[in-house]
């Protein structure tokens, strides 16, 4: 038996989850309890089994083992988790080899060699004189001391071995040791001096609190601008975000993390309460940042600078994500649930916040917090941010413009599931010009761009459109498209209270003979709305009690009051449903979009899972994955069958005739 299987045989997940500080009562033949990964306080969603030894949340979905629990709680990897799973257990992990146990004691010296230089710095900030441009500077971004201290923000004094001499002579640490921590330099001629001098010192800690390195602003005009460590044992770059430590529990409870540029951006976020807020080091966001985020969140929201350089940063870190996504780095994975479903789990979900320009979230938040709250509540979708790049200042007119354009967007696209790139198809008619239907045979690699762009125009295709599309009962009922059908679906909902109840009671009579899909979709209304502002309207919608939701003339009104971002969209909407006197067809209608609008997701399912079942990593796995999807065939049968299916109960059963 593997060290591996030792300690997740002897370990028991119940008692680790409740020892975490979750509350757990028995329910049945499983535990309930609130989940610790997302905010969950009204009705329990989180599930222990003790008998597979697994947990899984019917809100957040997060699932897994004991290994995966100590792993997304503590923000660690697995190595990390298996030691401090064995150490529980009382497992006794193979012995390091001697080259392993050095390292380890190198590292650990090293660590207290940054920790003695981060005092160093701290105090030189707070009592040499010498400090007096960097304590103006830190007084002027409106940095207070209970957040100065927090961060350890310290001063290098202009001075070629200040800190050598502290660190060699009083703290006892060898100039070699000095050196390898990057505090540092070697020099033939002059031996060892200083590599920071004259700078405001940030020190960069790791995911669990330690010193692995430091960033110094120079506070003239001394260049570099910033400084950092180079790599050493400790500190690589490309592995570290700046203020994880102290976001890591933030980030955990909100699932989302907010990435920006900058060391005081960071710090002025958590200053003001918005503690979920990390950078990385000067670098775009890489793979390590990535594997990093998601053990934390499945939510990222990038807030870059709005000039040229912060949207091509911005690129940058969305190649690495698309790269990520492409060579199946764990982005898109098979999930064993307690019940033995398989569902797969797409681990980062990416938005853009679209920062003011001329202005840094620093400046946002110092001047207008709220602000910096409705940017973020406001981010746009990853893929409207492409959209945007590669259509801005092009004349849309002009078919070397349409082509060039769509050449960009075909890859995305093409990256896209289901229903959500039927919606993007739609949204790039709209902007571009060419006729959905093309774009679609693009992608099929039926045509090319060019080939797409003289036929779009030949067939008279209709003119950019920057608003919603129009949408009625006919094109609906005629086999509209899924935004139009997810559109007038949410607005019948909204226009009569009886429509939601009913579409979900008839999606949960359908899943009936489905367990699996049942836990994989999900039957409440919310799981059929693919466009975030649409789901933004939806829950606004649902947090006002019933007896308080208004009705007829009324709804305009409450459409006013909502968000900027929101009240727009809520009165496209309300506009799609007018009031009618035939109570049956609405029923009918929404009891057609929702079948159509899930028979989509069903589709896309059989696309992609067979996909992860090739990609699974034992035979267990792999059945699961079958047995899967035998289940969404049998679904998707039962869902394109007449009406009076009883999988999906026709409505006019459900409710009787009026």
């Amino acid at each position: 038996m593997s060290s591996i299987d030792e300690v997740r045989d002897k370990i028991d997940i119940v008692d680790l989850i409740s020892s975490s500080g979750v509350q757990l009562r028995k329910a049945g033949r499983s535990f309930l309890g609130f989940c610790p990964f997302h905010p969950n306080t009204r009705t329990p969603a989180f599930h222990v089994y003790p008998e597979s030894q697994s947990f899984y949340c019917f809100g957040c979905h997060a699932s897994g083992t004991a290994f995966d629990f100590v792993m997304r709680k503590q923000g660690v990897d697995f190595r990390e988790a298996l030691e401090q799973l064995a150490l529980r257990a009382g497992v006794q992990l193979k012995e390091r080899s001697e080259d392993d146990r050095q390292v380890d004691q190198q590292r650990t010296r090293l660590l207290e060699c940054n920790a003695a230089a981060a005092h160093y710095f701290r105090q030189a900030l707070l009592r040499a004189p010498q400090a007096d441009a960097a304590r103006a500077y830190v007084e002027k971004r409106g940095l207070n001391a209970e957040t100065a201290e927090a961060f350890q923000l310290g001063y290098s004094l202009d001075d070629w071995s200040h800190l050598l001499s502290y660190l060699s002579d009083r703290r006892g640490f060898d100039p070699e040791e000095i050196e390898a921590t990057g505090l540092a330099i070697r020099s033939e001629n002059r031996g060892y001096y200083d590599r920071f001098r004259g700078r405001l010192m940030f020190p960069i800690r790791n995911a669990r609190g330690e010193i692995v390195g430091f960033g110094g602003r120079a506070l003239g005009d001394g260049q570099p601008k910033y400084l950092n460590t180079p790599e050493t044992l400790l500190f690589k770059k490309g592995e570290l975000l700046y203020g994880l430590d102290l976001a890591r529990d933030t980030i955990r409870s909100e699932d989302r993390t907010v990435v920006v540029e900058g060391y005081v951006d960071v710090i002025t976020a958590h200053q003001h309460g918005f503690r979920n807020v990390v950078a990385p080091l000067g670098t775009a966001l890489t793979k390590a940042h990535i594997a990093l985020l998601k053990r934390l969140s499945h939510n990222v929201y990038l807030a870059l600078d709005a000039d040229a350089a912060g949207q091509r940063a911005t690129l940058r870190g969305l190649a690495v994500l698309r790269e990520s996504v492409a060579q199946g780095d764990d982005d898109t994975r098979l999930v064993t649930t307690a019940q033995g479903a398989v569902r797969m789990e797409s681990d980062v979900s990416l938005r853009i916040i679209r920062m003011p320009p001329g202005l840094d979230p620093d400046d946002v938040i110092r001047a207008e917090p709220e602000r910096w709250r409705t940017l973020v509540a406001e981010a746009a979708p990853v893929m409207d941010f492409y959209i945007e790049m590669h259509t801005a200042g092009r004349d849309l007119k002009q078919p070397a413009e349409q082509r060039d354009a769509l050449d960009k967007l075909l890859p995305l696209l093409g990256e896209l599931d289901g229903t959500q790139q039927r919606v993007y198809i739609a949204r790039v008619e709209q902007v571009i010009g060419i006729r959905a239907e093309l774009i679609l045979d693009l992608l099929k690699g039926g045509t090319r761009a060019g080939n797409a762009v003289n036929r779009s125009q030949a067939a008279n295709a209709r003119p950019t459109r920057l608003g919603p599309p129009r949408a009625t009962a006919t094109t609906v009922a005629s086999g509209g498209g899924p935004s139009t059908r997810e559109d007038h679906l949410l607005a019948l909902a909204i226009r009569y209270p009886a429509v939601a109840p009913l579409v979900e009671q008839g999606l949960q009579q359908g899943l009936e003979a489905f367990p699996l899909v049942k836990d994989l979709l999900g039957f409440d209304l919310f799981r059929l709305f693919d466009r975030p502002d649409n789901q933004a309207v939806w829950r606004a919608w649902q947090q006002l009690a019933p007896e308080l939701r208004p009705m007829g003339d009324n709804l305009l009104e409450w459409a006013n009051s909502l968000d900027e971002a929101l009240h727009e969209r809520a009165r496209y909407l309300i506009g799609l449903a007018p009031p009618r006197s035939e109570e049956y067809r609405y029923r009918q209608e929404a009891e057609k979009c929702a079948r159509q609008i899930r028979i989509d997701q069903v589709r896309s399912w059989q696309r992609r899972l067979p996909q992860s079942i090739a990609a699974a990593e034992n035979d267990e796995e792999r059945q699961s994955g079958f047995v899967l999807l035998a289940e969404l065939q049998g679904y998707y049968t039962a869902l394109s069958t007449p009406r009076r299916s009883s999988t999906y109960s026709d409505l006019r059963d459900t409710l009787g005739k009026e």
